[in-house]
């Protein structure tokens, strides 16, 4: 397996696409070592992916791509401005909010980024924000997305564990860990603001305006109670939660007063299965590399060996955290997670760890491959909008990130933070 792993490194670092690189390491390995027939292949990559549960993936991001086209997106971020405008930098507030928000729809923290980046990051410049800063902002707060029930990384890891988590229960366990997230990364906006005399708005406010922005933006910000509320009562699964949400956005954009064309919808349909696409091939030739790693007994062996090394559960998260952190700079954020779970999931019993508890440590560990170069997704997303250089973003982005990574280490260290509303919630 050794040779196998150095074979996908080696493929990556030529530019080899990771999942075509992940495919090609796990075939070479059963072609060379006989362990099993290659018809074994095409039965583990189709099985991968034929599950009703992966529908969501889609219909969670068609939902997403929707609503910023028939314009809910713009009436979210209006209704933040509302709010948050006329602070000392009130248009970096705003995008921190609306990441807030719309991580709450979309479930995908670079559908975030590309929606924020083009609506917001043009404005912040003209008002005399540094292109680094406007980028980093984005960037970094995107990744509530992700963290912020809807999540399309839960539902992935859900599906990875084999049935075993519970939707509601890791829905719920990364609402108050993204919002915290989201409410650090203001304290620090505040600060530069003052330091730097980062530009404010010039209207004052106004309850009137709040109240009308807020009418105009309530049938946006009505979804996510929807789908929230729907998964944890049990009144449907997470893809009929996902089913609903397109329901929801096709119906409130052809007659709640938006503008959803046909040609929106249409490439709406196209964008959508173009992502998941791109999830979907990754999660079957992972998937043949994971089920490799199984039976040749690495979960085991890693577990024996880290029992002479690991003495709490703690320690074990935080060597979790290491893991994903390193590999976020050479692997995206889906392929280390398909990849790695299933060699860290067996281990976890070993050290007390309990499941939801470590998916949500490692779905917020993924979000440093956004920002770490040189894979560092978001980044390349978001600053050519900006009109700047990844380096001018990463010198800014620096005390944001560091944000991300106080709040993941409260989560393993208190665990509370992240399991108290799950209880509240009966789980």
């Amino acid at each position: 397996m050794t040779i196998t792993l150095l074979i996908f490194f080696a493929a990556v670092a030529i530019g080899v696409p990771v999942a075509f690189a992940l495919g090609f390491a796990g075939t070479l390995f059963l072609a060379v070592t006989g362990e099993a027939s290659l018809n074994v292949v095409p039965t583990i990559l189709f099985g991968a992916m034929d599950s009703f549960a992966l529908l969501a993936i889609p219909l969670f991001i068609l939902a997403g791509d929707l609503m910023l086209r028939c314009g809910m997106m713009d009436r979210i971020v209006d209704f933040a401005k509302a709010v948050m405008g006329p602070m000392l930098g009130g248009l970096a507030h705003v995008n921190i909010g609306a990441s807030m928000v719309f991580g709450g729809i979309s479930g995908v923290s670079l559908a975030d980024a590309a929606a924020l980046g083009k609506t917001l990051i043009p404005s912040m410049i003209k008002e005399g924000y540094p292109r680094g800063l406007a980028a980093a902002i984005t960037t970094s707060s995107c990744v509530m997305g992700a963290i912020i029930p809807p999540s399309v990384g839960m539902l992935i890891i859900a599906y990875i564990y084999g049935g075993s988590l519970s939707i509601g229960k890791l829905f719920l366990s990364g609402a108050v860990p993204g919002l915290l997230i989201g409410v650090t990364q203001m304290i620090v906006v505040a600060l530069i603001a003052r330091r730097r005399s980062l530009p404010r708005s010039t209207e004052t406010w106004s309850a009137k305006e709040i109240l009308y922005q807020f009418r105009r933006s309530i049938l946006a910000l009505g979804m996510p109670i929807i789908i929230i509320g729907g998964i944890i009562t049990g009144f449907f699964t997470p893809t009929e939660a996902g089913g609903t949400a397109v329901a929801y956005t096709l119906l409130v954009g052809s007659i709640g007063g938006l503008h959803l064309s046909w040609r929106d919808i249409s490439d709406s349909l196209l964008t959508s299965a173009k992502l998941s696409g791109v999830v979907f091939i990754m999660l079957a030739t992972a998937k043949l590399f994971a089920w490799l790693l199984v039976i040749n007994l690495i979960p085991q062996t890693l577990g024996d060996v880290l029992k002479t090394l690991v003495s709490s559960p703690q320690m074990f998260l935080v060597m979790v955290l290491v893991v994903f952190v390193v590999l976020g700079f050479v692997i995206e954020g889906i392929a280390s997670m398909i990849m790695i779970i299933p060699v860290i999931a067996p281990m976890a019993p070993m050290f007390n760890v309990e499941p939801h508890h470590l998916a949500l440590v490692i779905l917020m560990s993924t979000q440093f491959a956004l920002l770490t170069p040189p894979v560092a997704l978001g980044l390349f997303l978001v600053c050519p909008i900006a009109g700047c250089t990844v380096s001018e973003a990463i010198r800014e982005m620096l005390p944001f990130a560091g944000c991300i990574l106080l709040i993941t280490l409260m989560v393993i260290f208190v665990p509370t933070i992240s399991q108290w509303l799950p209880h509240l919630a009966g789980y």
